[in-house]
């Protein structure tokens, strides 16, 4: 389906030059066969809306619509119209064709409106986390006494960074413990340790050890900034996909509940 929706923009333009007016000219003939000028034209569009690129040397597109129907006409010598796999290839094609006919009607071929996409850039941009927190922990995989017990030696004077390199079992001990700058949601598969760190201010260190699928975190919130969302423009094509994607699942969702499925497989 995603197929479709990659040429669905590209249809309605092809399905247009079918009805276009070409001038009725011979450009070349091949074993006999004339070559029309309105049958090259059709393809030259057909090409420059597939590959988005304009095409200026007539010449050199005609020999390769000549290359084309030489080589057709040798795949049909070779039977390849016999061929049971390439026929049901043949048939998927054209169920993409009828397909994406049938959404050039609809409003999945709708343009996606401006304020459509700036609606949803503001309530993507209020709902994110645009807050980051610089993190160290030291991760003590089976003891909780341990992961007490460094913090008794915090709670003493040691240095965090010492004590992650000497007694963290996680992959960041060698870097003193530092993951980095992290938003709440990228810390959201350890919901624990993402709300200890949402309730931690700069500096601090937990006071009890933070249980995770891991084992048992000591963390340290070495600094915490905002981070400005990433500009409209900069995102206005991915939002206007989800958009499309979003109408393709509703359409499709509305002819399957139309439908009488009943599927075997388990």
């Amino acid at each position: 389906m995603k197929n479709v929706l990659r040429t669905l923009l590209v249809f309605p333009l092809l399905l247009g030059l079918l009805c276009s007016a070409h001038a009725d000219e011979v450009v070349a003939t091949l074993n006999g066969k004339k070559i029309m000028k309105k049958d090259l034209d059709i393809y030259i569009q057909y090409r420059e809306a597939i590959t988005q690129k304009k095409i200026d040397n007539q010449v050199a597109i005609l020999n390769e619509y000549i290359n084309r129907e030489i080589m057709y006409a040798e795949a049909l010598k070779e039977k390849a119209d016999k061929d049971d796999k390439l026929n049901y290839m043949l048939k998927q094609q054209k169920y993409d064709l009828y397909i994406q006919s049938l959404l050039a009607k609809t409003d999945v071929a709708k343009p996606v409106e401006k304020a459509e996409v700036q609606k949803i850039y503001d309530e993507k941009v209020k709902s994110q986390h645009l807050t980051e927190y610089n993190v160290r922990h030291i991760l003590i995989k089976d003891s909780e006494n341990d992961a007490k017990t460094v913090i008794a030696e915090l709670d003493k004077g040691a240095k965090f960074e010492d004590l992650a390199k000497k007694k963290s079992e996680g992959p960041s001990a060698s870097s003193g413990g530092d993951i980095g700058w992290l938003t709440i949601g990228q810390m959201s598969n350890m919901p624990a340790f993402a709300q200890a760190v949402s309730e931690m201010k700069k500096g601090e260190y937990t006071k009890t050890p933070v249980k995770t699928e891991y084992g048992w975190h000591v963390i340290e919130l070495v600094d915490v900034r905002e981070v400005e969302p990433p500009p409209l423009d900069k995102v206005e094509k991915q939002i206007v996909n989800a958009v499309r994607q979003q109408r393709m699942q509703e359409y499709v969702k509305s002819l399957r509940d139309k439908a009488k499925i009943d599927i075997k497989l388990k």
